[in-house]
């Protein structure tokens, strides 16, 4: 038949996706919607909905009066893995930021916290992409927070990180003799990559994933507890357990406000 939904068809299965999708999040979906976002017939819009429901048991409830499918309520997914920016972005009218992205677009019903762009010159971002790829590597002019020098360094970069706040590139550096996050919005100005004369030692530290584990603070109140168990997913055992590169573990502790023995820098603003 013509207006057969075949998952074999890439088309059909992203209707199917939408047709998930607008019922988890939005509850509802009518013939209408995929007609008019799809360009199809309403009868390819009927089987696109049979389809789903074959695929899906259950999960729709047909309402004559709203001449729409409405989303059970102990409905599940089985195309695709729900996430609530997901459902922000398609139907809140909201460009929500995943990951390390930071664009947003807001219509009064979500708002984010906006951390201030880190301007970074397109051609140092070039340049260090460049040395990663290829692995090479470059001159750049460096400006230190920790030490409050700026100065030349020639550095080999091998991988990017995101600290959930900006960008840095791991890469060796020559001067100190060591592994090293360089901030990239604190590098001023690259040379054009060139080939590395002697290959830098293995970097261990991004090499080795280690199994953090760590237990709510014991002296907060049962509540707090209770309510800080339920935030990060913390099981019966109390402790909650992540895998990550060694490297990257200074990022994940102060994220979740570990405290550190090693003293910390004064804060780098002070209300105006």
């Amino acid at each position: 038949m013509g207006n057969a939904t075949s998952m074999e068809n890439w088309a059909a299965r992203e209707r199917l996706r939408l047709i998930e999708r607008a019922v988890w999040w939005r509850g509802w979906i009518g013939r209408p919607d995929l007609v008019a976002m799809f360009g199809i017939s309403s009868a390819q819009a009927s089987s696109d909905l049979q389809k789903y429901q074959e695929l899906n048991p259950g999960a729709l409830n047909y309402q004559m009066s709203r001449k729409r499918y409405e989303g059970a309520e102990g409905m599940r997914c089985v195309l695709h893995e729900p996430r609530l920016e997901e459902g922000m972005a398609v139907f809140l009218g909201d460009k929500v930021a995943v990951g390390a992205t930071a664009e947003f677009v807001g219509t009064g019903r979500v708002e984010m916290v906006k951390v201030p762009r880190r301007p970074v010159s397109a051609e140092v971002e070039r340049r260090i992409f460049l040395a990663v790829c290829a692995g090479l590597r470059l001159e750049v002019n460096y400006h230190s927070v920790s030490s409050g020098r700026s100065g030349q360094r020639m550095i080999v970069p091998r991988a990017f990180a995101h600290d959930g706040l900006r960008w840095h590139v791991r890469a060796w550096c020559g001067r100190n003799g060591a592994w090293q996050d360089f901030v990239l919005g604190r590098i001023s100005r690259a040379s054009w990559p060139e080939s590395v004369k002697e290959e830098p030692p293995v970097d261990e530290s991004w090499e080795t994933f280690e199994t953090l584990q760590y237990r709510i603070n014991p002296s907060l109140s049962a509540e707090r507890r209770a309510a800080l168990a339920m935030d990060y997913g913390v099981g019966k055992s109390g402790i909650l357990k992540l895998r990550c590169r060694r490297a990257m573990r200074q990022y994940v502790e102060a994220m979740l406000r570990v405290p550190v023995e090693t003293k910390r820098l004064p804060g780098h603003f002070v209300p105006a």
